[in-house]
């Protein structure tokens, strides 16, 4: 079983943000809890809400236990880019880009669904390799 949260249009660029969710991916939740405490990024303060939001709604939406969680799946995507000018010299104008960030978080419960969706991959990887046979 999974449970998720998703938080929009946070102003931190996903370049930035993908730094600190590689930290607590696969991790269990206790130990990622831990480590976006001791992160000292304007992300880390996010993700920590989300993955609280997520712990709730595993442990009331889906009757998951919170210390058997584990960050399943956490990713950083691009959200809105707000296009701003700087004055530069001669009259002209450079672009300056703020980015903004769509984070998510999946918690699990089950630690071998991982293993099971990679296993199912390679699979299918050997399957199509013998169907093509070399060709």
């Amino acid at each position: 079983m999974q449970a998720r949260a998703i938080q929009k249009n946070i102003h931190v660029s996903p370049r930035k943000a993908k730094l600190v969710c590689d930290l607590i991916r696969n991790k269990p939740v206790t130990n990622a809890l831990s480590i976006l405490e001791n992160t000292n990024k304007k992300t880390a303060v996010f993700l920590k809400k989300l993955l609280h939001q997520a712990i709730a709604n595993a442990t009331n939406n889906h009757a998951m236990q919170a210390d058997k969680l584990y960050v399943y799946h956490v990713v950083a995507n691009q959200g809105s880019t707000l296009k701003r000018t700087s004055p530069r010299a001669k009259g002209s104008a450079d672009l300056i880009r703020k980015r903004h960030t769509h984070l998510e978080i999946v918690l699990s419960d089950d630690v071998n669904e991982r293993n099971k969706e990679i296993q199912a991959i390679k699979d299918r990887i050997k399957k199509r390799a013998a169907n093509n046979k070399g060709y």
